[in-house]
């Protein structure tokens, strides 16, 4: 064998001899006889330079599908155990319907009167947070209670029924009574229940309300909904109402209060105008109107007194003669029909003195009347200015009277008008606390009025109908929703239990584990199936690792070749496959092949290896044939005696080299080395010594473990070799 080829497997000639022996194998080390001496092969594995190989519990990404697949099971149980519970579920449980009502709410309330208690603007977000506010207000307890009370749901069952908890379980398992459930929690009970059937929901933007509701009975669920929509409006409208009286009510309450401020008010001013001797007389102090009334006598008086004193000098000027003193002599009617009569005298007097003359009697006798008629003007003259004169002097005296008075208040006045500043400012207190009182007595009227009038902006603009279609549950959507949550916890579980369990996932995996060098990978062997196509794939991959332990034996005389193939105990199928692949791959070659069987499952009771090595039995007789045209021949393990030793090294050469002669190859099919014990002395015999595990299939822990077994015997795994599942 060439050194390179020797180098690629891992092995050298010599023995070897584990320098420890693992404790985990006490089970495989009890059951060799208790041989404490290894065997001298002929070829051997170096001792690992690194330390014992532990579970490697990595995975790269394209290893996750291999592990999927070999956990299909949980998976597929998972999917179908949760898509039964959820079928199972949606045919047994009870049908629901939902119906629902649309209310429609404007933030802007309806402005029935200028000066209504409940406001009417917008608020900056448009109103959204205001509507948003009544949603919570519609599955509040006022309104819920209101429905339940309208359709009297405390007496049925499905809302108002007895409750069914673990408490009242209890009671009923030991035979107790329940206690009779008062009214408050009966109440309490319906309105928990309708509240976990009931859903408030508005889209964005808009301003309706969704009223949805479910129940048992798709009429009962419709007319709940109604029942909540119409509530609403009448809570809203009781709400407003009761508004308006709280506030009426609490205007009136202060009523009183006010009344008493301006009756206090009212008597400081009051006594405070008794105190400083202020009287009022048509909303004016009384010395303020007499001293407007002695200005308005004095004013009088004065005029008065220049109107006399024109008049006598009227009366002056015409006793002189003047003619602008005549209208003044004419307001007499002495006066008047004296200058009528001097005017009558003159002019006749003038019409006689031009017929008879001056000196005429007649004329003369006119004059003399003339003269007597001016002297009585003048005398009645004297008289008016007399009169005039004394009227004057009276006016004047008046004028002067009155002057006084004024002065007088004026002085009187001027002493009253520091009182008179704190009686203003009492007066307007008195004034403002009457306004504050009369306005609290109308709006507490007004408001009392409005509370009839209702103002709310909200109506039902879709009632709730009976369903037709039930909204829970649904099988369909169940068992698709079951399906991805099955597929979902069936993957963890199988990750999980692929954690737990870790199995061999790739060729650096195995070779780390096995502390031998991977040779090959065969395919479709886990199974054992010989589908199109795959058959010569195998058979193309067992002469690839054929060829490489061929290249790579040496024995000390040139003898046949021997390779022991192992496993764990899960991977029987594909370990006694990959042996009887060798075999066939060596036949095809031309070689003769030895195929021996240590499985004690399929031997035992007929001759075979164990009765050559003792010497009871003859290689000729105890060989089969496995088929009439092969070349290979078969070799059981023969019968073992009860407390017998492993053969000895004589009895082993013997059969080693009567083997030589007549094989070129030995293919040993060694089981499982943890619970085939017959195995040590054919691992004697082998060359090397080939493990076999499947991809994704074969759990770590049985690798180690044949390791240590193998180490135990004394011929660590020379190669391994991976048979993969796709």
């Amino acid at each position: 064998m060439h050194e390179d080829e020797t180098e690629y497997l891992g092995i050298r000639p010599g023995r070897a001899r584990p320098e420890a022996v693992p404790s985990t194998m006490t089970r495989f080390e009890s059951r060799i006889d208790g041989r404490s001496e290894a065997y001298a092969p002929t070829l051997a594995l170096a001792p690992p330079a690194s330390a014992p190989a532990d579970i490697d519990r990595t995975a790269e990404l394209g290893d996750i599908w291999r592990i999927l697949a070999r956990r299909r099971g949980w998976i597929f149980g998972t999917v179908a155990l949760m898509v039964a519970g959820a079928l199972a579920y949606g045919l047994l449980t009870p049908a629901l319907y939902t119906a629902s009502a649309q209310i429609l709410i404007d933030p802007r309330d309806r402005q029935v009167m200028t000066n209504d208690i409940n406001p009417v603007a917008v608020a900056p977000d448009g109103g959204v947070t205001q509507v948003e506010s009544q949603a919570r207000v519609i599955e509040s307890a006022s309104v819920l209670l209101r429905a339940i009370a309208a359709l009297n749901l405390t007496e049925d069952p499905e809302f108002g029924g007895a409750g069914g908890g673990l408490a009242a379980k209890l009671r009923g398992l030991i035979g107790q009574a329940a206690p009779a459930p008062t009214p408050a929690e009966i109440e309490e009970r319906t309105l928990r229940n309708v509240k976990k059937r009931l859903a408030i929901k508005r889209a964005d933007k808009v301003f309706v309300i969704d009223i949805i509701l479910t129940a048992k009975d798709p009429n009962k669920a419709a007319s709940i909904a109604n029942a909540i929509a119409t509530a609403y409006l009448a809570d809203q409208t009781d709400a407003r109402t009761q508004a308006a009286r709280r506030a009426s009510d609490s205007l009136a309450a202060r009523l009183d209060e006010q009344r008493e401020r301006v009756r206090e008010a009212e008597n400081r001013a009051e006594a405070y105008k008794a105190a400083n001797d202020l009287v009022r007389s048509g909303g004016r102090l009384v010395t303020e109107q007499q001293l407007t009334e002695i200005n308005l006598q004095l004013s009088t008086a004065q005029a008065k007194t220049a109107e006399l004193k024109a008049r006598i000098d009227q009366i002056e000027r015409a006793r002189k003669g003047a003619n602008d003193a005549t209208a003044e002599a004419i307001q007499s009617s002495v006066i008047t029909r004296l200058r009528q009569q001097f005017a009558e005298l003159s002019e006749r007097q003038a019409d006689l003195g031009s017929q008879l003359g001056s000196r005429h009697p007649t004329i003369v006798s006119l004059g003399a009347q003339i003269g007597e008629v001016r002297g009585l003007i003048n005398a009645e003259l004297g008289r008016v200015e007399r009169s005039a004169r004394a009227d004057y002097e009276r006016a004047l005296a008046s004028e002067r009277s009155v002057a006084a008075n004024l002065k007088r208040l004026q002085s009187q006045n001027n002493t009253t008008a520091q009182a008179s500043v704190r009686l203003r400012e009492l007066e307007r207190e008195v004034e403002a606390n009457r306004a504050v009182y009369t306005n609290f007595l109308n709006r507490a009227r007004e408001i009392r009025e409005q509370s009839g009038i209702d103002s709310t902006n909200a109506r039902i603009i879709t009632r709730a109908t009976p369903p037709q279609d039930k909204s829970w549950p649904l099988p369909g959507l169940f068992a698709l929703g079951a399906l991805a949550a099955g597929m979902g916890l069936g993957t963890g579980a199988a990750m999980v239990r692929e954690y737990l369990s870790p199995t061999v996932l790739s060729r650096n995996q195995l070779q780390r584990l096995a502390e031998a060098p991977v040779i090959g990978t065969i395919p479709n062997l886990a199974l054992g199936r010989k589908a199109r196509g795959s058959d010569a794939e195998a058979t193309k991959s067992a002469n690839l690792v054929l060829a490489r332990l061929l290249s790579a034996r040496r024995t000390a005389s040139g003898g046949p070749g021997s390779v022991f193939v192992t496993s764990g105990a899960a991977d029987e199928v594909s370990r006694r496959r990959t042996a009887q692949l060798l075999a066939g791959a060596a036949e095809a070659r031309g070689l003769r092949v030895l195929y021996i069987e240590t499985d004690p499952r399929e031997g035992g009771s007929s001759p075979g290896f164990f009765d050559i090595l003792r010497g009871e039995e003859a290689l000729n007789t105890v060989l089969r044939t496995q088929q009439p045209a092969s070349s290979i021949r078969l070799l059981g393990v023969g019968r073992q005696k009860r407390g017998e030793l492993v053969p000895s090294s004589a009895a082993q050469e013997r059969f080693r080299s009567e083997v030589e002669h007549r094989f070129d190859l030995v293919v040993i099919d060694g089981g499982a080395l943890v619970e085939n014990v017959q195995a040590g002395p054919l691992m004697e015999l082998a060359d090397a010594v080939l493990f076999v595990a499947r991809a994704g299939i074969t759990v770590q822990r049985d690798v180690l473990e044949a390791v240590e077994a193998a180490a135990l015997v004394g011929r660590p795994i020379s190669a391994a070799l991976l048979v993969t599942t796709a």
